[in-house]
């Protein structure tokens, strides 16, 4: 049996910071909080037809990076219905919930530009679609909160 090459070391928040401005895309910042924290806030449109999402990219030292979308407000533009494929947030805006971190579809050596980047404008774009047809077309599994343990069914 043949083993697999071990994975290379994450890349810093330094390295990830400076693979975010190289993409140089307009109007976004960026900020390292104490060495613990990156934020990068970007625009995106997923479609030339598309309203301009204002999002933010939260990645930690240790853990997995969040997607959140701040403005416009998904939940407003939902109206009464649920939104589709979403992770519990506390705080502002919408986290949205781009891959299955049990399947291993993102490792940290992967640039954020093809991954998460790429998947939340694709996200909205099924969001978009999901708005007009009532009908989620993106796949994936819808994650699942979970009870706490003393918590009553």
């Amino acid at each position: 049996m043949r083993r697999r090459p071990p994975l290379p070391p994450p890349p810093s928040l330094a390295q990830r910071g400076l693979e975010l401005a190289r993409l140089a895309l307009p109007g976004a910042r960026m900020s390292i909080e104490r060495g613990r924290l990156l934020r990068y806030w970007f625009s995106v449109a997923p479609t030339a037809y598309s309203r301009v999402y204002r999002c933010l990219l939260r990645i930690p030292r240790n853990g997995f990076p969040e997607m959140v979308v701040l403005e416009p407000d998904l939940r407003v533009l939902a109206g009464a219905r649920p939104l589709p494929h979403i992770y519990p947030h506390d705080g502002l805006g919408t986290q949205l919930c781009l891959w299955l971190p049990r399947m291993n579809e993102w490792v940290p050596a992967m640039p954020l530009a093809d991954t998460y980047l790429a998947w939340a404008a694709e996200w909205l774009n099924y969001f978009e679609e999901w708005l007009y047809r009532d009908d989620w077309a993106g796949g994936g599994e819808h994650p699942r909160t979970r009870q706490k343990r003393w918590s009553r069914r």
